[in-house]
C-alpha cells in the first residue's frame, strides 16, 4: 500500500484524484484529504429532497455527488476524508466495511477514545457517531472512504441539509439526531495535528513507507476528470424530476424511495433514490422495469433472474416488488 498526499480543498478535484487512482494505480492505495465548507451527496441520493440549495448557492457551498452510496454529509477544512482503494479479495460487502473500518478504530483508541464500528457503516466513541463510510466498486477495486468528525460549522451543517423523518423512523428522533459527535471535542490537540497523527498511525498499520506526490501530468488528468464530471450540474443535480407516484420507506439498509410514471397501464419511467448502497447501481434495474406491465405478476416475471440485493444491499426482493405494486 501506498499513501498518496493530498492537500487540495477542492471537492470535485478531491473526488477525480480518487478516481483517476482507482483506474490508474496497480498499488493499494491510502489518502487523508479535506474540503472547503461543501456538501457530499450519496450517488443515489435527490438533490432537492436533501439538500438545502438556497442556503448553499448563497454560501457558495459545493454540492458534489459522490460516487459511492449512503447519504449527504457536510465537510468543511475542521473534518476530514480517509480513502482506501485495493483490489477485490472477494468477501462480502459487510466484511468488507468492517475490515476498512478496523484500522481507524484502532487508530482513535490509540489515541484514549472508545471507539468501536457498528450498524451499517458508522464508527461511534461511546454511543455518538464521529464517523460514516461508504463504498464503490468496479470489476476489479473497491474504493471505500469515510469521514472523520473532528470540528465542523453547526451553523453550516444544521442548514445546509434538509431534515427528513423517514430516515428516522421507528426510533427517537430527537435522540438519533442528536447521537452525532465531534473527536475534537474529545481530546485536546488541533486538527492539523489529529490528521498528523492519523497518517503516520495508518502508514505503521500497513508499512507504508513511502510518501507518493501526483505530478503535473497526472494533475492535468485529473482536471479533466474533475471538469468533465464531478463539477459538471448534469451529475451533481441529475435530471431533478419527482415522478408523479413516489414511495419513501425505511429500511435496515437505508431509505429507498421509488417514483413511477405510468401510461398506458405500463412503466413509462422510474426512479430508484436513496441513502443505501449498491454493488452493480440502479440504472440497469430501472431499464429492466421500464415498459413493464403494471401488475404483479409482469413485475416478478421481469425481475425473476435478478438479484436485487446486488442493486440494493440488504434489501428483500419479494418487499421491493410489493413497494412497486403499492404505486400503481
Amino acid at each position: 500500500m501506498i499513501f498518496v498526499e493530498n492537500k487540495n480543498f477542492d471537492p470535485a478535484l478531491n473526488h477525480a484524484i480518487e478516481l483517476y487512482l482507482m483506474e490508474n494505480y496497480d498499488e493499494d492505495i491510502f489518502m487523508l484529504w479535506r474540503n472547503r465548507p461543501c456538501i457530499l451527496l450519496g450517488r443515489y441520493q435527490n438533490i432537492d429532497l436533501e439538500v438545502n440549495l438556497d442556503f448553499t448557492n448563497a454560501n457558495n457551498m459545493d454540492v458534489i455527488r459522490r460516487l459511492s452510496g449512503g447519504g449527504a454529509i457536510y465537510c468543511d477544512t475542521e473534518n476530514m476524508q480517509y480513502t482506501f482503494i485495493t483490489k477485490k479479495t472477494g468477501e462480502d460487502v459487510d466484511s468488507s466495511f468492517k475490515k476498512f473500518a478496523k484500522p481507524v478504530v484502532n487508530f482513535l483508541n490509540s489515541l484514549g477514545l472508545n471507539a468501536e464500528f457498528t450498524g451499517r457503516n458508522d464508527i461511534q466513541i461511546d454511543g455518538a457517531k464521529v464517523s460514516g463510510n461508504a463504498q464503490y466498486q468496479n470489476k476489479e477495486k473497491i474504493l471505500h472512504h469515510g469521514t472523520f468528525l473532528f470540528k465542523a460549522n453547526l451553523y453550516n451543517l444544521t442548514n445546509s441539509l434538509k431534515s427528513r423523518d423517514i430516515k428516522f423512523k421507528g426510533k427517537a428522533v430527537q435522540s438519533v439526531r442528536s447521537r452525532v459527535g465531534f473527536i475534537g471535542d474529545m481530546i485536546d490537540m488541533d486538527v492539523e495535528t489529529f490528521m498528523d497523527k492519523a497518517i503516520d498511525y495508518i502508514k505503521d498499520e500497513y508499512n507504508i513507507t513511502n510518501t507518493t506526490i501526483l505530478t503535473e501530468e497526472e494533475m492535468k488528468k485529473i482536471y479533466e476528470i474533475r471538469d468533465s464530471l464531478f463539477a459538471t450540474k448534469n451529475w451533481n443535480y441529475g435530471n431533478g424530476s419527482l415522478k408523479k407516484n413516489r414511495k419513501a420507506e425505511k429500511y435496515s439498509c437505508g431509505v429507498v424511495e421509488i417514483g413511477i410514471d405510468v401510461e398506458n397501464e405500463k412503466i413509462k419511467d422510474i426512479s430508484i433514490e436513496g441513502d443505501f448502497f449498491s454493488e452493480l447501481g440502479i440504472d440497469n434495474l430501472c431499464s429492466i422495469l421500464k415498459g413493464v406491465q403494471c401488475s404483479k405478476e409482469a413485475i416478478e416475471e421481469a425481475l425473476k433472474d435478478i438479484e436485487i440485493d446486488r442493486y440494493i444491499k440488504s434489501m428483500n426482493k419479494e418487499v421491493f416488488i410489493d413497494d412497486i405494486i403499492k404505486l400503481f
